[in-house]
C-alpha cells in the first residue's frame, strides 16, 4: 500500500510544481504566451495524470498477483504435505512394526491413496501452467460418458461410497465428441472432489449427450457457494476461506476448460440445502 501512496504523493508534488511554474511563465508574458502555456500545460498535466493512474493500476494489479501467488504457495504447501505425510507415516509403520497381513495391506492401501492424491495435486499445477499457453487444447475424439466415468473412477477410492452415478440420454449416433479429453477428465474430477470435500452426504454425478449437447452435472448436499463469492471462486489461486484446504485451482481449471471449449458453466443453490454445478457444451464430433 505504501507504493501506491508514494506514487500519489509524487504526482501531487509534480502537478503543484508544474502549476506554479506555469503561473510564473504566464504572468511574465502577454496574452499569447498565457494561452500557449495554458494549452501546453493542460496537455502535459493530462498525460501526467493518465500516466500516474496507469502506474497506480499496475501497482495494484501486481499486489493482487502477489497475493494470489501467496495463496497458491500456502495451498500447495498444505496439499503436498498432507499426502507426503501419509506416505511417510506408512513407510515408518512398515519399518518399525511387525504387522499382520491384514494391517500391512491396510497401510499399503493408505500409502497408495496418498500417492494418488499427490499425483492429482501435481497434475492440477501442471495443467494450470499449460492453460496459460496459446496451444493449450490437445484435441482428440473421445466418448463423453467414458471420460466422465474415468473422472468418477479417480475419486471413488476417497469417496467412502458417497458417489452416485447416473447416465442420461445419449444420441443414437453415440456420444463421441472432439475436444481435450484430458482437460475434461481433470475438470470433472475437480468438480467431484470439491463436492466430496465441502459437503456431507451423497454426491450425484450425471452425464448425458443429446442433440449435440454434452452435459455434466454434479450435485451435493452441502451449503454451496454464496452468489457474491462465485466469481472469485473461479479465479486462480483463490480460496474462499484462508483456513481451508486446497490450492485454489479446482474451480478455476473447470472454468478454464469450459471457456476453451466455448461451454457454459452454471452454479445453483438448492433448498433447503444442496449445490449444483452444471456444464453445457455444444460439442463437435
Amino acid at each position: 500500500m505504501g507504493g501506491v501512496w508514494l506514487v500519489r504523493a509524487l504526482g501531487v508534488y509534480v502537478l503543484l510544481q508544474f502549476s506554479w511554474w506555469a503561473y510564473l511563465l504566464a504572468s511574465s508574458g502577454g496574452a499569447r504566451e498565457k494561452w500557449m502555456v495554458l494549452g501546453e500545460g493542460t496537455v502535459f498535466a493530462s498525460l501526467l495524470v493518465l500516466g500516474l493512474l496507469r502506474l497506480e493500476r499496475n501497482i495494484r494489479r501486481e499486489r493482487v498477483r502477489l497475493a494470489r501467488e501467496r495463496n497458491m504457495l500456502l495451498g500447495v504447501t498444505h496439499e503436498l504435505k498432507t499426502p507426503l505425510a501419509s506416505v511417510q507415516l506408512g513407510v515408518d509403520t512398515l519399518k518399525r512394526l511387525a504387522l499382520t497381513e491384514e494391517d500391512r495391506t491396510a497401510v499399503l492401501e493408505n500409502m497408495q491413496a496418498g500417492v494418488q492424491d499427490l499425483e492429482r495435486r501435481v497434475e492440477d499445477m501442471l495443467t494450470a501452467t499449460r492453460l496459460q499457453r496459446e496451444d493449450a487444447l490437445q484435441e482428440s475424439s473421445f466418448s463423453w460418458s467414458g471420460a466422465m466415468k474415468e473422472a468418477l473412477g479417480r475419486m471413488e477410492s476417497s469417496s467412502d461410497g458417497r458417489l452416485v452415478w447416473s447416465s442420461g440420454e445419449v444420441d443414437a449416433r453415440g456420444d463421441w465428441v472432439r475436444g481435450d479429453e484430458g482437460l475434461w477428465v481433470l475438470a470433472a474430477a475437480n468438480l467431484i472432489e470439491n463436492a466430496l470435500k465441502y459437503s456431507s452426504g451423497l454426491v450425484h454425478v450425471r452425464a448425458e449427450f443429446t442433440d449435440g449437447q454434452a452435459v455434466l452435472e454434479v450435485q451435493d448436499e452441502g451449503e454451496g457457494i454464496a452468489l457474491e463469492d462465485r466469481a472469485a471462486a473461479l479465479s486462480p489461486f483463490v480460496r474462499l476461506h484462508e483456513s481451508g484446504a486446497g490450492t485454489g485451482l479446482g474451480l478455476h481449471l473447470v472454468a478454464q476448460t469450459a471457456e476453451l471449449h466455448h461451454a457454459s458453466l452454471t452454479m445453483r443453490c438448492l433448498e433447503p440445502t444442496g449445490f449444483v454445478v452444471r456444464v453445457f457444451w455444444a460439442a463437435t464430433r
